[in-house]
């Protein structure tokens, strides 16, 4: 029993390793959550010693704690490449994981190994020594201490039991109302501990009852009657009925674009509108898919489940390609994955679009169709992107994702493209990563050139903006440094047309944003109502809030932290860390509670 004991906590610690013990200040957080850990692994214990059959019991114990060692060994492999721990619905997602497989071995390192090693060796010790002991009513009783234990002391970690309010500017940093909410992933972990954490996570993801129903959508209906309608300004309707190329640019930040790796870019950001101060935040798993599902929903992934799997049923009436589609647009998706990737089939159908199209569908090697320099060359995508018009086309690029350590096919392509662009006194890295922003530059010189030489150019509007900035770059300091003090989650955003004025928009936005903004540059009008705001409307002075509560607005970035707020700005952090919290619970009822299919 001490060996299988050990064996269950050994992959909880080294997870509490990674979590920074300056989050919570008081002193009871961290027996908590090892009284959590220790209860749960003798309930378990106990359950396969005294209650089942020995045969049973032993096999059910080593089921049970492989599991949580592959678990814990995610969790870790995990945190290390994106500073967060993921939620179990996101394994959902894990087969398009295994693709990067490779990228995510290098984040192995020795005390991982070591943990996992004495963990799997400890629980076959246990399993070849295990023995089942004559069982009296006395032995029985044991497996009721650790229930007992783990109520009274989930009891205890909540927040009315000791009257503590989930409303004040600090709440973030409170256990309690963290246990709670479970918003944020990393401090509910610390909280919690591996196996409270996911026996929680496990019974809300499957068991627990619908919490949305008439009240919940009376809510929402209130905070969007407050909200109002968005006011007309100097750009509504500039570009009604024209053609739309919307691009979601993968892992192209901030410090890669230059005039050098990326003229086309850098021409349209000059003579467009170009969001200067725009940012992509994630929330949950699944980076791209939930700036993809953001731009065409204008709602962020809510952050107790996974967008790309959860929600394919929903209705989004009032999504980007639906919203056009009514005005006669005809609306396709493209990119180079396979239309089971991202469940983007069927979730693309979900937003409207008429089809999801998959590059090597047209007839291209998977390697060659990964190169964003090379889709354009193949007629048959283009002539599906302008054959029918007015179009609007949503295309995700590719080049600028993982790896950037090594020469995988897209990269090997882009070197070969741009073999001035090779600088061997660069960090190579870092060339990799211009070299492939380079590729997808060539995407856009293409696209402007077709379409100007087949005269559409004049009618079509370029929608750009990034998915994530370059979290996978392998050194984060150095990272931190390119990013020259600007918020990680900053990436470039620009809308060019023909003929459009350059200007830099330098209010806070965020990819919610993009969505009433294109509504009111095309002159759609709709009864719909989001979270985000026209970027462009003098109304909307900006504002970003983040996965973590941080927000931005026109007077302050705030990160929640355990200095008392200056007085003067006491009530305005309040007041956004409000709108904030507001805008996590809105996004939870309308996504994860279908709002639109209830209204």
């Amino acid at each position: 029993m001490v060996l299988a004991l050990i064996a269950f906590i050994l992959p909880d610690f080294q997870l509490g390793g990674l979590v920074d013990k300056n989050v919570f200040a008081e002193f009871y957080v961290r027996p908590v959550t090892w009284c959590f850990s220790i209860l749960w692994a003798s309930l378990i214990l106990f359950v396969c010693i005294f209650i089942l059959p020995k045969k049973s019991g032993r096999i059910t114990y080593i089921v049970i704690n492989s599991l949580f060692i592959i678990l814990s060994l995610c969790q870790y492999v995990y945190f290390k490449i994106f500073d967060q721990f993921f939620w179990l619905k996101s394994i959902a997602l894990a087969g398009e994981g295994a693709e990067y497989l490779s990228f995510a071995v290098k984040y192995v390192d020795l005390k991982l190994l070591l943990c996992t090693g004495a963990s799997v060796v400890l629980m076959i010790l246990a399993a070849r020594g295990w023995k089942k002991p004559k069982v009296t009513r006395r032995w029985w009783a044991l497996v009721l201490l650790p229930v007992v234990g783990i109520t009274a002391l989930h009891i205890l970690m909540l927040p009315e039991t000791f009257n503590e309010s989930e409303d004040d500017w600090d709440s973030w940093r409170r256990p309690r109302v963290v246990y709670k909410q479970r918003t944020d992933v990393n401090k509910s972990f610390d909280v919690n501990g591996l196996y409270q954490m996911t026996f929680r996570d496990i019974y809300n993801t499957c068991f627990a009852p619908s919490k949305y129903g008439k009240a919940e959508y009376k809510k929402v209906d209130e905070y969007f009657a407050q909200k109002g309608e968005p006011l007309d300004n100097d750009y509504t309707g500039i570009f009604k009925g024209k053609n739309v190329v919307a691009v979601m640019l993968e892992g192209v930040d901030t410090w890669m674009i230059d005039k050098k790796y990326t003229p086309a870019m850098c021409y349209m950001m000059e003579n467009g509108l170009n969001f200067t101060n725009y940012h992509s935040p994630t929330f949950g798993t699944g980076h791209t898919f939930n700036a993809e599902f953001a731009f065409n929903t204008g709602y962020f992934s809510p952050l107790s489940a996974v967008s790309a799997t959860n929600f394919s049923s929903n209705q989004f009436p009032y999504s980007m390609a639906n919203l056009f589609a009514r005005e006669g647009y005809t609306a396709n998706s493209f990119h180079y994955n396979t239309s089971e990737f991202y469940n983007r089939g069927i979730m693309h159908k979900s937003f409207g679009y008429e089809a999801y199209n998959s590059f090597p569908d047209f007839g291209m090697p998977v390697t060659v169709s990964q190169s964003d320099s090379n889709i354009l060359k193949n007629d048959d995508i283009y002539k599906k992107m302008t054959e029918k018009q007015p179009f609007f086309d949503f295309v995700i690029t590719y080049s600028g994702h993982v790896p950037y350590t090594f020469d995988d096919a897209k990269l090997a392509l882009a070197k070969q493209n741009h073999p001035d662009l090779i600088d061997p006194a660069m960090n190579q890295e870092k060339n990799n990563c211009l070299i492939l922003a380079a590729d997808t530059d060539d995407f856009f010189k293409q696209l402007l050139t077709r379409l100007d030489s087949d005269g559409l150019l004049d009618d079509t509007v370029i929608v750009v903006y990034t998915d994530h900035y370059a979290y996978g770059f392998s050194d984060q300091e150095l990272l931190e440094s390119y990013k020259n003090g600007e918020i990680m989650h900053r990436v470039p955003a620009f809308i060019y047309a023909k003929g459009l004025m350059g200007k830099n928009i330098s209010k806070p936005a965020q990819t919610i944003d993009m969505l009433p903004t294109m509504l009111n540059l095309f002159g759609i009008k709709t009864d719909a109502r989001f979270i985000g705001n026209d970027i462009l409307s003098p109304e909307n002075k900006g504002f970003a809030y983040f996965g973590n509560a941080a927000w931005l607005d026109d007077k302050m970035y705030y990160v929640p932290s355990d200095k008392e707020p200056d007085p003067q700005l006491k009530e305005h952090i309040q007041s956004q860390n409000k709108r904030v919290q507001e805008s996590f619970e809105i996004t939870e009822i309308v996504v994860t509670g279908d709002y639109f299919a209830n209204r």
